[in-house]
């Protein structure tokens, strides 16, 4: 009970950490006048995202050690994004409509579904090899560089309409960045080696703890930030952050990971988890891009599937 009790609680330290992350890049990020669905979909991606990243650095270190870490880090970085895509979507979806711009709908929604398809086509042999760990993180930097300049053009017809006005940027909030990026390093360790044990401990596979557990943990920054930003009418924002973060759980955490020590991939994640988030991300796409809207009928169809995924994990699918 003690190994739970120090798992949860090196959870609830990365919450902290990618909390403060969080906060201190939107600060950094709006003094620089930059648009609200850009920093959705990069800054705060990343930094709500970063527990899954230095979870996947640090379990690729630990592989190169000699501790196989591939079925809990891979787990998480599936689990995370179904949270994502489906959960947190839903749970938005649910407390107040969402609206969106067909145009950046669709290349975001293109763009992590073949995101999606390319983890699954890479996985199918089993293994997430150093090249592709390679192809996914450099399809991210080009990904990276066309939001850039969408961003600039953005930036711009925003300065000329008088929109966007520049806050003085802090010297905290670089400290405030820093803190944070050590909090989850270290808490970062404790997650990984004490989910290795839980899995021991209930029988259960490591991939399971990395969906269940470690990848509901590792999202609650994305869903506190998507219910804030529900609430307060920032749709942009919210979306971005959800559809940035499930690219960078398959491009950024699992590919640099990949990148250093390669992944073994359990045959069940094969036939059932990564074919499932596959077929969620394309029904969240297709609800969205039909009317640019989430209702709360469609909400609630979300995470009855959402639901149905959890029910047969718990079954041992």
């Amino acid at each position: 009970m003690s190994t739970l009790v120090v798992f949860l609680l090196a959870l609830t330290a990365l919450w902290l950490g990618a909390n403060l992350i969080t906060k201190a890049s939107l600060r950094i990020a709006r003094s620089l006048a930059m648009s609200e669905g850009f920093i959705g979909m990069t800054v705060l991606a990343l930094g709500t995202s970063f527990p899954e990243i230095t979870i996947s650095v640090m379990g690729a270190l630990q592989k190169l050690a000699g501790q196989d870490t591939s079925s809990i880090v891979v787990g998480n970085a599936i689990g995370a994004s179904m949270n994502q895509l489906i959960l947190i979507i839903a749970v938005s979806g649910l407390l107040k409509t969402i609206s969106f711009k067909k145009n950046t709908v669709l290349f975001d929604a293109t763009f992590t579904i073949a995101m999606v398809l390319g983890f699954y086509v890479a996985s199918r042999d089993g293994l997430i090899s150093q090249a592709e760990g390679v192809f996914f993180v450099m399809s991210y930097i080009l990904y990276l560089a066309f939001l850039s300049r969408k961003n600039l053009l953005e930036s711009i017809a925003n300065k000329i309409k008088r929109k966007l006005v520049r806050r003085r940027m802090r010297f905290i909030d670089f400290l405030q960045l820093i803190f944070g990026l050590v909090v989850i390093a270290k808490s970062s360790e404790v997650v990984l080696e004490k989910g290795v044990l839980l899995a021991s401990q209930f029988g259960v596979s490591e991939a399971t703890i990395g969906v269940l557990l470690l990848g509901f943990g590792a999202s609650l920054p994305e869903l506190v930030v998507a219910i804030s930003a529900a609430v307060k009418g920032a749709t942009a924002l919210s979306f971005g952050n959800l559809i940035g973060g499930t690219v960078v759980n398959i491009a950024v955490a699992m590919g640099l990971g990949a990148a250093i020590a390669g992944w073994e991939i359990e045959r069940s994640l094969v036939q059932f988890d990564i074919p499932y988030l596959l077929f969620s991300a394309v029904i969240v796409i297709l609800f969205i891009a039909t009317r640019n809207k989430l209702d709360r009928k469609e909400s609630a169809l979300l995470f009855s599937l959402y639901l149905v995924y959890i029910f047969l994990k718990v079954m041992g699918v």
